[in-house]
């Protein structure tokens, strides 16, 4: 929190500064950064009671956050853990000033965790800084994991291909529908609806499984309810089978008997829009193309080994190796041939010798008759490798205040351009390993957009902001 005194000297109107806590006020939150690390923050000393949970209202630690959208701009999923696994609320705001709370996107966690994502119908604008209010039980850590993360498989032709094995998913961030109406899932309405696909082994019917489901909402709406819908036909043609309602740990749908080779598209919702996390596989089923065993990751010294093992899959296929470092945009850095067709289980590597810090992994298969199946996402992150990362609100006032974390300590260098690429100033700073906070003052500064970039051992990230004037009316010169 910063509190500004104006002190009259000479003349002079004179700004002072006082600096308290991070995280205490709205006016110096925490900066979340958006790169999916788990990351610890203290709760602040300030107190306060529950703006929407009605069922935990006495006063306790409140703790506020800021984080900044994308260019895109995508949308944004955290995974939050309060101190002790007590209740916590989390409320939003879309204004710098903290009011008024956005209560469609505020969240109760009565287990004190939970995925965060703001309503469905809530529209973001592009680079902009958001401010989150959390309100726990108890003082201690917050644990938070945030992303940028606009899920392919809110439509039917994003649809993930599932099988016999879990796989861990969620409907966080996704849009209602738009291929299916809420009949068709035995719902009331739609709000958050995943979209999964496999073809049916042998003649008869399907099971879905769905285990771990974990819920949450508003106010006393946090139970693990999920909606679903079995469609045949294809994305745009629908053709609804059978639908299914029910609540708790662990669900378990069935289709009508179906003949072999039928495919088989699942739509999921969570009861009362309910932000869910689930494992999900399906009984008498293959993902489409291939039926992969298992996906992983493993660290040589300075690389990455990704093996994967494929329980069938069909002759004259290729396996291309796809990386991303924001878990949006992938790029194929290799190729591998499949070997066998219709073997009982075939086991492919692959070694990515320049790994990033943080990577995201999948594998785009493609038969000899171009039908193509995607794997699911894994994760691997190298906090053995050198990083710099920065975060900083935005827009920015008279004081730019930014968060560096660095896996590596050394001296930085910190360089502020201006849209035509001119240095508008330099410095040097020492970054610890873990957070440094430094602070610049750009009073002098004209109105407009800037870029900083800081350079710490040949390790670069950079930033754009938005400076602006807002108390310098209060000054004079």
């Amino acid at each position: 929190m910063k509190i500004f005194y104006l002190l009259l000297l000479k003349g002079l109107l004179l700004p002072v500064l006082i600096f308290a806590q991070t995280g205490s006020s709205c006016a110096d939150p925490f900066v979340i950064i958006m790169d999916g690390v788990c990351k610890d923050y203290a709760t602040s000393a300030s107190s306060g009671t529950s703006s929407i949970c009605t069922s935990y209202t006495g006063s306790s630690p409140i703790t506020f956050f800021s984080f900044t959208t994308n260019s895109l701009p995508d949308k944004v999923l955290m995974n939050i853990t309060a101190p002790g696994g007590q209740p916590c609320e989390i409320v939003m705001y879309t204004s710098g000033s903290c009011s008024p709370a956005l209560s469609a996107s505020s969240m109760c966690f009565d287990d004190g965790e939970g995925l965060w994502a703001p309503a469905h119908n809530f529209v973001y604008s592009p680079n902009t800084t958001y401010k989150l209010r959390i309100k726990t039980a108890i003082a201690g850590n917050i644990t938070i994991c945030a992303q940028h993360y606009t899920p392919p498989n809110d439509v039917c032709t994003g649809a993930f291909p599932i099988g016999p094995t879990p796989q861990q998913d969620n409907n966080s961030c996704h849009t209602p529908g738009p291929d299916v109406i809420a009949g068709d899932l035995c719902a009331g309405s739609l709000e958050n609806t995943a979209f999964y696909k496999y073809t049916v082994e042998s003649t008869g019917v399907s099971i879905i499984n769905f285990n771990n489901i974990a819920c949450d909402n508003g106010n006393g709406n946090n139970n693990n309810g999920l909606q679903v819908g079995f469609f045949t036909g294809t994305c745009g043609a629908l053709v609804p089978i059978s639908c299914y309602s029910s609540a708790g740990a662990f669900i378990s749908a069935v289709t009508s008997s179906l003949a072999a080779g039928t495919v088989v598209y699942v739509a999921v919702d969570g009861a009362s829009g309910s932000n869910c996390s689930y494992e999900i596989n399906a009984i008498n089923a293959v993902p489409l193309v291939i039926n992969l065993k298992y996906f992983s990751s493993w660290k040589n010294s300075s690389s990455n080994l990704l093996k994967w093992v494929v329980l069938e899959e069909k002759a004259g296929g290729i396996y291309e190796i796809q990386r991303s470092e924001n878990g949006r945009d992938f790029f194929t850095i290799g190729r591998v041939e499949s070997r066998n067709a219709n073997s009982v289980e075939t086991e492919y590597r692959y070694e990515d010798k320049n790994p990033p810090v943080q990577a995201l992994y999948r594998l785009r298969y493609t038969t000899a008759d171009n039908k193509v199946t995607l794997s699911r996402i894994i994760e691997m992150k190298r906090d053995d490798m050198p990083f710099v990362k920065i975060a900083m609100s935005n827009p920015v006032d008279n004081i730019m205040r930014i968060n560096i974390y660095s896996g590596v300590k050394g001296i930085a260098d910190v360089h502020l351009f201006n849209l035509s690429g001119q240095v508008v100033f330099r410095d040097r700073i020492l970054c610890e390993k873990g957070s440094t906070i430094y602070t610049k003052t750009i009073a002098a500064l004209t109105p407009g957009q800037y870029f900083v970039n800081v350079n710490l051992s040949g390790i670069m990230d950079k930033s754009k902001f938005i400076k602006f004037n807002q108390n310098a009316a209060a000054l004079i010169k």
